[in-house]
């Protein structure tokens, strides 16, 4: 399919003509998505149809019931008095939540665009109201627009002088990046110009009055989203206007500028509005390390700052490529292997929700500062997913796979009604961890939901050269992708795929295209995988960067078969925990309270659980939130809890210590331990006791 066309004098969209995978085009997945229908029947496609029906009307009537929904009416709401601004000038209560309003509501249009286009949206009992919803609220937009193209309800309500006026705090091009992405996917899916005519003039405000010229201020967002967003409407509209400016917003954060007097633009623009104090206390603190503008992009040697700002800007830099790509590749592999949690989640540090400075601080708990934030791992996945388009990796298609499945989708209640924001490993110890209903600064539900809804673009993609087509492969999972062949006529060439993934490593592909056309597929070899079989045969040679490729005639089929046996992760030993984490496969797996009562009878806290290296696994099938899944259960061993916080009532005593560290004294509770995956935590009581790393005990020490 042929890039769309631009009615260049009037700036408005024309025809719908969106561009596939092709050699001179990476696909986006909010994009790509379109072309994969998850089977219902499966691990993915019964969550699909849980948030078709029950997530995005949840979420929708919390928006109305928060006030955001109808904050395009350009009405007052009671709620704008707390932290009110004044001139964009920080706050010294720390600014007011309604500053996000239109991203969390841009962000369940673009969801709601994305299961609309799907089965799942088509068939859900609420798409009327769904569609009713997108309808009014770009209603309201189009109406609440200024005569200059400027577009946010708080800054136009509120505090009008203030627009504009203070980029590094008040999220106002954070927003218009999220609106741009839901003007994107409306577009798609709607075949309408409407509302992405409304970004564009937006945007054409914008282009105007930032940039390098002296007329112009050299301003770029103080929350990275803009960047990527512009990257997407470049691929859409193919207007070099607007990939340059991506590129602008990307290459001039943290530059000190010599027509500024040699400061950065966030410096100078708070000496302009006479800004008391900042918003951000920390930013000053670490000279912009927080809104990551403490140097240019490509001088950052390490990932530093909030995780969520951070994932944004780099994916940004990772689409855009060429130059940047580097940069992107560079902090991301600093983000694995020093700076993520076992789970995929990222950002440890609960005071900035970003990076320690210091390598592999990693705390379990939210008491010690841990976090996790649900948003920054789904940043993870965009920006693994951008890297992937470039050159296949297996390592970076295990970090996609691990952080989509544990820490983000774990972010969301298997009943469809609660979330959870933050992620630690554990729960404080005396507490529980619990998850909650909605939050007032609610980024994550719809974040989560739109992940969910694009889930078929992180599947796969594809080249096409001649008549070959270049299958890649990112996730095992059920689903099928038609794909346009360039032929006269409709010519199609489809892929389906049968997995029994997460829980069993096989997968059945069946190949169909024309007799012309031939299949190289590119067949990831998961990390975790053992004995990977191609039709009940071990494949010969090491996989090329995690991936095998394989030559296909036109009709074809092929069984994928490995083993995903439990393993036991230590953790890098800078984070001074002795610890082991359980994972099977993709799965990280967590203790609750409610499979192991017997520790809370035997033990002060459930912080006390310790696990032999040693320990095997018997995988036990079990039902959580209505939703078929494998637990593990220790197989010939006992739960253990450290005397150090344990009664000794129905218990046997364990001395165990090794040279140079404290000893301890274990207490075994005579019943084995159970673990579910993580992301099914919390699932059948809401509030519980959890503990995903459990101390280590040596062999020979039980």
């Amino acid at each position: 399919m042929s890039a769309m066309h631009l009615a260049r004098p009037s700036g408005a969209m024309a025809d719908l003509r969106i561009e596939s995978d092709s050699p001179t085009h990476r696909a986006n997945p909010q994009e790509s998505f379109a072309e994969t229908t998850v089977d219902a029947d499966s691990f993915y496609g019964r969550l699909r149809k849980l948030y078709a029906d029950k997530v995005l009307k949840t979420q929708l009537d919390q928006l109305r019931k928060q006030g955001s929904y109808h904050a395009f009416n350009l009405k007052w709401n009671p709620k704008y008095e707390l932290g009110r601004l004044h001139g964009g000038k920080s706050s010294i209560t720390g600014g007011n939540v309604c500053l996000f309003w239109d991203s969390d509501v841009a962000k369940w249009i673009e969801a709601a665009c994305y299961f609309l286009s799907s089965t799942e949206g088509k068939e859900s009992v609420h798409r009327g109201e769904y569609e009713s919803a997108i309808d009014e609220l770009i209603g309201m937009m189009e109406k609440a627009q200024g005569s200059d193209g400027y577009l946010g309800t708080y800054f136009t309500v509120v505090d009008r002088k203030g627009r504009l006026q203070n980029l590094r705090d008040m999220h106002e091009l954070y927003c218009c990046g999220h609106l741009l992405e839901a003007a994107l996917a409306h577009h798609q899916y709607s075949r309408s110009s409407k509302f992405l005519n409304i970004m564009i003039r937006y945007i054409s405000l914008l282009m105007k009055e930032f940039g390098v010229k002296s007329n112009q201020r050299h301003g770029y967002p103080g929350h990275p989203e803009l960047e990527l967003a512009m990257v997407r409407l470049y691929h859409r509209t193919r207007n070099p206007e607007h990939l340059a400016f991506a590129r602008y917003l990307v290459g001039t954060r943290g530059v000190i500028e010599p027509d500024l007097g040699n400061r950065a633009y966030f410096v100078w623009e708070a000496e302009q509005r006479q800004d008391p104090f900042y918003f951000r206390t920390m930013d000053t603190i670490t000279d912009g390390r927080y809104a990551l503008w403490h140097a240019p992009l490509k001088e950052q040697k390490t990932i530093l700052g909030h995780a969520v700002r951070a994932m944004y800007l780099v994916t940004a830099a990772a689409d855009l490529g060429e130059d940047f790509l580097d940069s992107a590749r560079r902090l991301w592999n600093d983000t694995v292997s020093n700076k993520m949690y076992p789970t995929g989640g990222i950002g440890s540090d609960d005071r900035t929700e970003g990076f320690s400075e210091r390598p592999h601080f990693l705390p379990d708990t939210e008491i010690e500062g841990g976090y996790a934030e649900t948003c920054a791992s789904i940043g993870l996945c965009m920006l693994s997913e951008r890297l992937l388009s470039h050159n296949l990796d297996g390592r970076v298609r295990d970090v996609l796979e691990r952080s989509l499945l544990n820490t983000s989708l774990g972010g969301g209640s298997l009943d469809g009604n609660r979330f959870f924001y933050a992620n630690p490993l554990a729960s404080s110890l005396g507490g529980d961890t619990k998850r909650s209903e909605w939050f007032d600064c609610c980024c994550c539900p719809p974040n989560l939901c739109r992940t969910m809804g694009l889930l078929g673009g992180y599947t796969w993609s594809t080249q096409i050269t001649a008549t070959t087509i270049d299958l890649n492969i990112y996730l095992y999972l059920s689903a099928t992708r038609r794909i346009q062949l360039p032929d006269s006529g409709s010519s199609e060439a489809i892929v389906r795929a049968t997995s029994e993934m997460p829980w069993n490593g096989k997968t059945v592909l069946d190949f169909s295209a024309p007799a012309h056309w031939r299949w190289v597929v590119h067949l990831p070899v998961p990390g975790y995988a053992k004995k990977f079989r191609m039709n009940g045969i071990v494949l010969a040679g090491e996989p090329t960067n995690g991936f095998h490729t394989v030559h296909l005639p036109a009709t074809s089929k092929m069984i994928i078969e490995f083993d995903m046996p439990v393993m036991l992760e230590s953790p890098h030993p800078a984070t001074q925990k002795d610890t082991l984490t359980v994972l099977r496969g993709p799965l990280v797996y967590t203790a609750e309270s409610w499979d192991n009562a017997a520790l809370l009878q035997h033990a002060r806290g459930f912080h006390n659980i310790g696990l032999p290296e040693t320990s095997t696994f018997d995988a036990v099938p079990i039902s959580i939130g209505g939703h078929e899944m494998i637990s593990l259960v220790t197989h010939d061993a006992r739960m253990l809890a450290s005397r150090e916080g344990a009664d000794d009532i129905g218990s046997t005593k364990i001395v165990t210590g090794q040279p140079g560290a404290r000893a301890r004294t274990w207490m075994s509770a005579r019943q084995p331990l159970r673990l579910i995956p993580f992301f099914a935590r919390c699932n059948r009581k809401n509030s519980q006791q959890l503990r995903t790393s459990f101390a280590r005990v040596a062999d020979g020490d039980v």
